[in-house]
Order: structure tokens, then C-alpha cells, then sequence
């Protein structure tokens, strides 16, 4: 992150859902990291044209390996960090891919108080989708 506001991965080519049900209410990350607040970026179409919101949830990933569950329901759109009002709720049906950030900003669009120079460290084992049955 040396002299940015961002350091992030994800996933390529957001033509086409990634297949979560409708009924998903949550997605369970199983991650270790390094105590800093990351966020779980979720998108519903190309998003590198910045023309559609992303739908971001922090987590704090610890140094012991941990299972977050972030609900769907929690998730908050924004573009270029700036969140978005008056949008209906995120339909899993459209998710088209995710990825995960160390961000200035937090999901609300607030500073990240763990945000700094320096090295980082966030792994992700798995992600899977939590449905309502």
C-alpha cells in the first residue's frame, strides 16, 4: 500500500453470475490474517468500468485461523469508496464475483483506523455460501 489507498485481489471475467442461490443469506470466509480490517468485495457486473456499485462487508481477520460469517444483508454498495443510498438489497443471484480488500476506507466508507504503511498478510482458506433452508 506504499503511497495508495488500496491493495486488493479478485476474481476475472464478471459477464456472468457466479451461480449463489437466491436463497443465500450469508457467506461464511474460514481466513487468517494479521488483525487489520479487510473487506469481502462482492460484484454484479463489470465493475472495473466503475458504472455499477460494488457491495463490500469488513471483517478482522486474527492471526489464528477463524470463520467469519458475513451476512448479505450486510454488505453496503459503494463506487470508488463512496457509498451509494437508495439501492434495493443485493440478490445473490447477481453476484458475478468477489474479491477481498485492504482499503483507507472501510465497507461504510468511514477511515480504517487499522489502515498504514507496511507489510500485510490475509489468507483465505475457503469461502462458502450459507443458505436459509
Amino acid at each position: 500500500t506504499n503511497g495508495g489507498g488500496f491493495a486488493s485481489c479478485r476474481t476475472l471475467g464478471d459477464d456472468e453470475p457466479l451461480g449463489l442461490p437466491a436463497e443465500a443469506n450469508a457467506l461464511l470466509v474460514d481466513a487468517t490474517g494479521d488483525g487489520q480490517r479487510y473487506k469481502l468485495v462482492l460484484h454484479t457486473a463489470d465493475s472495473w468500468a466503475m458504472s455499477v456499485p460494488s457491495w463490500s462487508q469488513d471483517f478482522v481477520p486474527s492471526r489464528k485461523r477463524t470463520s467469519h460469517r458475513l451476512s448479505l444483508s450486510g454488505f453496503v454498495p459503494s463506487k470508488q469508496g463512496r457509498v451509494v443510498h437508495g439501492l434495493p438489497p443485493l440478490d445473490p443471484a447477481t453476484v458475478t464475483g468477489f474479491g477481498f480488500a485492504l482499503s483507507l476506507y472501510t465497507a461504510d466508507g468511514q477511515p480504517n483506523p487499522d489502515f498504514g504503511p507496511g507489510p500485510f498478510r490475509l489468507e483465505v482458506h475457503s469461502v462458502h455460501v450459507e443458505t436459509s433452508s
